[in-house]
């Protein structure tokens, strides 16, 4: 009992960065903006007495919101909530939008870029696959129609003759 008593007046408190578990697309509904990019550039200030990590963000692809092309993120410095990343690695994030317009992220930010465009990435390109598409099928439907008015039917091997 005594060695009980021991151990617990020695043991500090636990600190950690503590995540709401939720699925990611109601995480993507309660975040400002939601970006697939790289972090390209991290510095580190006080702002209020307090340590904070700017990162320079560049976007690549917007799920959510209307952001500009390249982003500075706040984040804690020095805690367990630090946003950490590999430097120009594919990153999604999903950000909040401070009172004073900035955006902040924490390490509950972090998202696989895979998953975020899965949920709802814009596909890239949709305009140009419409037109090629319709540019093709006019080119087969218009050599269809010259051979059918011109009564032309290629000669074969082992094909009925006409």
């Amino acid at each position: 009992m005594v060695g009980l008593a021991g151990v617990l007046a020695f043991t500090g408190t636990a600190q950690a960065c503590v995540c709401v578990a939720e699925p990611l697309d109601e995480r993507v509904d309660r975040a400002d903006a939601a970006v697939i990019g790289r972090v390209v550039g991290e510095t580190t200030r006080e702002l209020n007495g307090a340590r904070q990590k700017l990162l320079t963000f560049e976007v690549d692809q917007s799920v959510k919101g209307d952001v500009e092309e390249t982003l500075v993120i706040r984040s804690p410095s020095g805690s367990d909530c630090d946003l950490e990343t590999t430097k120009n690695a594919a990153t999604g994030l999903l950000l909040t939008r401070a009172p004073d317009g900035g955006w902040l992220g924490t390490t509950c930010s972090l998202v696989t870029a895979g998953e975020l465009v899965a949920l709802g990435g814009e596909p890239r390109g949709g305009v140009i696959k419409v037109v090629l598409g319709i540019l093709i099928l006019a080119i087969v439907l218009s050599w269809a129609l010259r051979r059918r008015a011109r009564g032309v039917r290629p000669n074969l091997p082992g094909a009925p003759e006409p």
